[in-house]
């Protein structure tokens, strides 16, 4: 971004009125984040309105990182006197103005992507034809919003041949705005499915979004299969399908349709083009972009080598940013690289202090690479994914893979669910749910929630030690740990007399006073919590006790999944607000109230209150209906093939030859057993794995570390992918083969089995 405006430029955008400061200052670039801010020379904040964050907010710590221009609803009251700050009603919009403004400068074709699923794999697809001819601007990973297209139009550039964005229309009146913003010259519609469909009370109001969108471009490509009589008489449309495609598909070989889809729209905007499309054509898979893994030395490494360019390049320093905090940051580029040397340079000094290294002047073992978060760049012709790969911390070769871009997309579809003014919590307990707890409590605190849950006090503490801020509730406590909790700054839960009069002698021994606690209520579960006669005693406490401040009242609903009878979810409801009142007509300052956890979020909305507890649910677990329309799995459980073998009627396989062919088999052994979480239980045909798309049952014994699969029949070799949790089986279809529930397939995965963690 090189925007070179003066601030009266800037007012004149805004249609705000002239200043004697207006030439005092020149902006070249827009930020929004404080976070990935390392210096603001040149730079505008713009103090956005988020649902969850108030960009207002971090206005001061801008400043402080040495931005002097700003946008804001309100001027700050401590405004600096060598700073400008720009009032108008809405920031978001007056960003908006100004990408629309830098829009019009640029008389080149302008490819937007729209759709409901796919749009980030047509635009990655894409981009990698077109950047074959042509010098490309694309929107970096899926900035799809009025956001994410306005920063995304402010990296147009003069040398720039073709731009390229992908953009979610989610709303009725949402088609018409980008269409003023970005005033794209070419569309692409990509698969539609029911995303969003409840934003549209019109029928095929989401389709007039889309045809508002695209009024005034000059071709729309569909796939002809998807043409009906709503878009058939659209003006320039260019229909696709497999038919035109076919040598380039079969190289490409995929099983899945949608991908085979996504393909084709790629293949047929970038012929439009005249792109020649090489015999060996290979699209990257998107989603295992920014993958995240432990490495040698102490150290983590972002594996990023699916492309290379200075929006990609741009877009994984943010992230290596954000991640290290304070860590020494390491970028590792390739010998060759296609981005100008200035530009390189510049965005070194940009995210400073980093050390950049290529691949032929570094070694394995070289000092620079302990204890750093190591950003390895590249592309596909690029030998970086090897190098990143030599980087990592040799583990087992069965691995979980946490996408963090799903449990993101969770929680915001949840926090969509419950009032504005509703705090959330979300539990992080027993490795956040198998899904490690250091690296996923540490997103999920970026993500703005107002709590993280524990059950034991030692987890709050591991939290704190990983550099957690956020408020954490412990939901377990002995008596033993409220030092800990003292010390580390930890709201204990009180479910019992006993345990609070604990806790008292130990605040007057620490000198404490007004320490936040939690008081637990038992509502009819019958399991930790004081009953609601005995908050009249524990009022009595509350007031003779000034090291006491109680901050939360909660409890917790026993079968708030009863799809069928909620009866006793709302007796429960109705018990816990009556303790609520007891207690508010006795303390004379606000609690916050909470009892909804994951599936009352869904079933139970009047349960909402003052704060909800996500756990299961926001690691993409639900049977309930409706949550499964807005949840994104979280977990995929994968290993590899590590020797195929022939079987001859009559032979026996494993620990006590429990397993006899009737017939010639080949089976299939894969490393992993019932000392990573596959239970013993799902040997002799009960468990399935999938591989290459196909069910495979086992055969014989689970062993600790192995097991054997039925492959007869498939063209497989040693090496090949096994799915265990994935896109073929579910985490609840898993759980059902072992005759158990998700909770207890996610806790049991072993700490063995090493997680890598994906942002896309």
């Amino acid at each position: 971004m090189n925007l070179q405006l003066t601030i009266g430029q800037l007012r004149k955008i805004f249609e705000l009125e002239d200043s004697a400061q207006d030439d005092a200052l020149l902006v070249n670039e827009v930020v929004y984040d404080t976070r990935t801010l390392v210096q603001g020379d040149g730079k505008m904040f713009f103090a956005l309105q988020g649902k969850y964050r108030n960009g207002a907010s971090f206005v001061e710590e801008a400043y402080q990182k040495g931005i002097r221009a700003f946008v804001v609803k309100e001027i700050p009251n401590k405004a600096h006197l060598d700073a400008v700050y720009l009032q108008v009603s809405k920031p978001l919009d007056a960003l908006m103005k100004l990408a629309k403004w830098h829009r019009l400068h640029f008389e080149i074709p302008i490819i937007a992507i729209i759709g409901t699923h796919g749009k980030t794999t047509i635009k990655e697809w894409l981009g990698s034809l077109l950047k074959r001819k042509y010098r490309l601007v694309k929107s970096p990973k899926s900035y799809n919003s009025k956001l994410g297209v306005a920063l995304s139009i402010l990296e147009l550039h003069s040398s720039a041949d073709v731009g390229v964005f992908e953009l979610s229309i989610s709303l009725p009146d949402e088609g018409k705005e980008f269409n003023e913003m970005l005033a794209p010259t070419h569309v692409v519609i990509g698969h539609i499915g029911d995303k969003h469909n409840e934003n549209f009370s019109e029928k095929n109001g989401k389709k007039i979004a889309y045809f508002n969108f695209i009024k005034g471009c000059t071709s729309v490509f569909q796939l002809q299969s998807k043409i009906d009589d709503f878009w058939s008489g659209n003006k320039g449309l260019i229909k696709l399908s497999s038919s035109d495609f076919q040598s380039s598909l079969s190289a490409l070989g995929f099983i899945d349709q949608l991908k085979e889809e996504n393909a084709i729209m790629a293949l047929g905007v970038a012929r439009y083009f005249e792109v020649e499309i090489p015999e060996n054509i290979e699209f990257l898979d998107v989603a295992m972009r920014l993958e995240t893994f432990d490495g040698i030395h102490d150290s983590l490494v972002i594996n990023d080598t699916y492309s290379l360019d200075k929006e990609s390049l741009e877009a994984a320093l943010q992230y290596q940013s954000t991640l290290a905090k304070s860590k020494k940051r390491v970028l590792l580029l390739p010998k060759e690289v296609t981005i100008p040397k200035d530009e390189i340079a510049a965005l070194l000094q940009r995210y400073a202090p980093l050390s950049c290294h290529f691949s032929d002047e570094l070694t394995l073992d070289d000092s620079s690479l302990k204890n750093a978060v190591i950003l390895v760049k590249g592309n596909a012709s690029s030998s970086m994914n090897n190098i990143a790969h030599l980087l990592k911390l040799k583990q087992h070769r069965t691995q979980i893979n946490v996408n963090l871009s799903a449990l993101r997309k969770n929680i915001h579809a949840l926090k969509d669910l419950i009032p504005e003014h509703t705090k959330s919590l979300v539990m992080v307990k027993a490795n956040a749910y198998g899904t490690g707890m250091k690296r996923t409590a540490m997103f999920i605190e970026e993500l703005g929630v107002d709590y993280l849950g524990v059950a034991y006090t030692d987890e709050g503490v591991q939290l704190r030690n990983y550099g957690v801020q956020c408020p954490i509730l412990v939901m377990s406590p002995g008596a033993d740990d409220f030092h800990d909790c003292i010390e580390y700054d930890l709201d204990p839960a009180i479910f019992s007399l006993t345990l609070l009069d604990a806790l008292v002698r130990t605040l007057i021994l620490k000198k404490r006073m007004a320490f936040p606690i939690h008081l637990k209520i038992d509502s009819g579960m019958n399991r930790l919590g004081i009953k609601p006669s005995e908050v009249p005693s524990f009022i009595d406490i509350l007031h003779s006790q000034p090291e006491l401040h109680l901050k939360g009242v909660y409890s917790h609903f026993a079968e708030s999944d009863n799809q069928l009878d909620s009866s006793f979810t709302e007796y429960q409801l109705d018990v816990f607000l009556g303790a609520c009142e007891m207690l508010s007509k006795h303390i004379s300052y606000p609690f916050i109230k909470h009892m909804a956890n994951s599936a009352a979020i869904i079933t139970q909305p009047k349960a909402a209150l003052d704060m909800v507890r996500m756990g299961l649910i926001v690691y993409g677990v639900a049977e309930n209906l409706r949550a499964k329309k807005v949840l994104q799995p979280v977990i995929e459980w994968r290993s590899e093939i590590t020797q195929i073998k022939h079987l001859s009627k009559g032979d026996t396989v494993g620990y006590n030859r429990s397993f006899l062919a009737k017939k010639d088999t080949t089976i299939a052994i894969v490393p992993v057993g019932y000392a990573d979480g596959f239970r013993r239980s799902l040997g002799k045909g009960k468990g399935t794995v999938f591989i290459g798309g196909k069910s495979c049952k086992t055969v014989g014994n689970v062993c600790m570390d192995m097991v054997m699969v039925d492959v007869t029949g498939l063209k497989l070799q040693e090496g090949d992918a096994v799915e265990i949790i994935g896109e073929n089986q579910s985490i609840l279809d898993f759980s059902v083969q072992l005759d158990t529930i998700p909770y207890e397939v996610l806790t049991a995965l072993s700490l063995r089995v090493h997680r890598n963690y994906i942002v896309t």
